[in-house]
């Protein structure tokens, strides 16, 4: 079993021996905190896309079910009549990014979870690490 798996599975079950870990969060705290007060005060400029943008995400790596909430959701959108757009980070794929992912991109070139996605949806799709780029891609295309 990998650490990671070791991890999180301590994580699921609240294992009392993550307290170690705890000075570490103490750490991700004032980061955090340094780089939000950096963007509140100007010295980081923020994007702000010109369309309407929903983050689905959060700090559990995997197994959490962030991509069929994904699909799910492109879906029900879809069929209400909106029209969708998804970037991602691309995890594990080589790129380059920013990548257009249609359904002929390969899992190696852009992760295998967007070409899940794309495959499954039909849904425009672009990915690389920087997010403004991503969707400036995708909408230069749709």
């Amino acid at each position: 079993m990998s650490l990671a798996q070791v991890i999180q599975d301590a994580w699921n079950t609240q294992a009392k021996w993550l307290i170690v870990f705890r000075p570490l969060s103490w750490l991700y705290q004032i980061g955090f905190s340094l780089n939000k007060a950096l963007y509140d005060k100007g010295f980081k400029a923020s994007y702000t896309a010109p369309v309407p943008v929903m983050v689905i995400g959060n700090i559990t790596v995997g197994g959490s079910g962030k991509t069929p909430l994904l699909i799910h959701l492109v879906k029900y959108l879809e069929k209400q009549n909106v029209r969708v757009g998804v970037i991602s980070r691309g995890y594990g794929g080589k790129g380059p990014f920013p990548c257009y992912v249609d359904t002929q991109a390969t899992a190696e070139s852009v992760g295998d979870e967007p070409a899940l996605i794309v495959q499954s949806t039909g849904v425009p799709m672009a990915v690389g690490p920087n997010r403004q780029q991503s969707i400036e891609l995708l909408l230069s295309k749709h």
